[in-house]
């Protein structure tokens, strides 16, 4: 009997390992740390403490030094770059710390801000319901006293009625008044979270007031809490008197340098952050004032405008001086922002059909 011998298998290849030079391996971690830092500026976004721009900035700056090194002093023979590790580990962990507090910040007050609306509206609920049970009963009770043709139970019923109607629409308007102070609180906390968002790239390139796309999102955005505010926010449109002339006499460049000077005396009279100023278009500035009244939002544009008349605006054609005019309006709570818009637009031209170089008032709607 033959036995068939079983061809041997052969054996595996032993895996072949690459040896890496340590200095392959140090290029590697370099390039992997640069593309770190690359990344983290790419996709950085505003906090309370810093812009996107200025982080991402700031990584470019810390990626340079990082790359090249600085010589070692100690061992002038010695040209490889020293790189400081430490300041890389400082810089990552700084900033995450500073992210994560303004995240953890933001959420909170959005989460406190909802429990406040969700609080506010069961209240409302419950108490409707409550006050709407007493009407119910009472004009149950009157109609029953109407049946019995009692004049004196009509009478009491009918009293006891009016007052259960006037102690409801009394305690609603109470009530009323008091969740838009507690929602007015939580919204001015967002609000200013949302003004420390803004970023240079909402700027108007030649006067670095805020640019027409940022007064459209601000306006907007102010129209829909007007109700919320606690105040009489006010819209302020503005343009320069004959300022085609003065392109048209001194040069583009020296129209460009009296644009600057009349935003620079815009900001000067409105420089709180709740101020708003913007370069609307062209020649026209707007201003948003939240947090004032119409006689003080006319005062300071009346001051703005006293104090242009009187300036001297330095130009590369020599001094140069213009005028402006103004039309300032409050917000309507509840009208849309076109409507506003357009209501400041004509006292505008209010100004400049009485002569230029004037604020006109335009009152909000009385009655609706």
């Amino acid at each position: 009997m033959f036995w068939k011998k079983e061809t041997e298998k052969p054996a595996s290849p032993t895996p072949r390992v690459t040896s890496v030079a340590p200095g392959d391996e140090l290029d590697r971690a370099i390039d992997t740390i640069g593309a770190v830092l690359r990344a983290f500026g790419e996709y950085s976004f505003d906090t309370d403490r810093s812009t996107a721009k200025e982080l991402k900035d700031e990584c470019s700056a810390l990626l340079q030094r990082f790359l090249l090194g600085r010589s070692r002093q100690n061992d002038p023979e010695d040209t490889s770059p020293r790189r400081d590790w430490g300041s890389l580990h400082r810089f990552f962990e700084a900033a995450r710390k500073i992210e994560q507090a303004y995240v953890v910040t933001g959420l909170g007050n959005l989460r406190q801000a909802v429990q406040e609306f969700a609080q506010a509206l069961t209240a409302a609920v419950s108490e409707d319901r409550e006050s709407d049970a007493k009407v119910d009963v009472t004009l149950t009770q009157l109609l029953a006293a109407v049946a019995g043709n009692d004049t004196e139970a009509v009478r009491r019923t009918a009293t006891e009625v009016a007052d259960a109607v006037r102690t409801a629409m009394s305690r609603r308007r109470e009530r009323e008044s008091e969740q838009l102070l507690r929602l007015g609180k939580q919204v001015k906390v967002l609000r200013d979270e949302l003004d420390a968002a803004r970023t240079k790239a909402t700027l108007d390139a030649l006067t670095q007031l805020f640019n027409r796309a940022s007064f459209d999102e601000e306006i907007d955005k102010v129209a829909k809490l007007g109700l919320l505010l606690g105040s009489e926010p006010c819209l302020i449109l503005l343009d320069v008197d004959h300022f085609k002339l003065v392109n048209d006499r001194f040069g583009h460049p020296a129209g460009d340098a009296v644009l600057k000077g009349v935003a620079d005396n815009l900001v000067r009279h409105f420089l709180r952050k709740e101020d708003f100023v913007a370069r609307y278009g062209g020649e026209e500035f707007a201003i948003v004032v939240r947090d004032s009244n119409l006689e003080k939002v006319t005062s300071r544009t009346e001051r703005a405008r006293a104090v242009l008349e009187q300036a001297q605006l330095e130009t590369p054609a020599g001094p140069v001086s213009v005028t402006f005019s103004a039309g300032v309006t409050p917000l309507h709570p509840g009208e849309p922002v076109a409507e506003w818009i357009s209501r400041a637009d004509r006292a505008l031209y209010a100004a400049k059909h009485a002569g230029r170089n004037r604020v006109e008032v335009a009152p909000a709607p009385q009655g609706t």
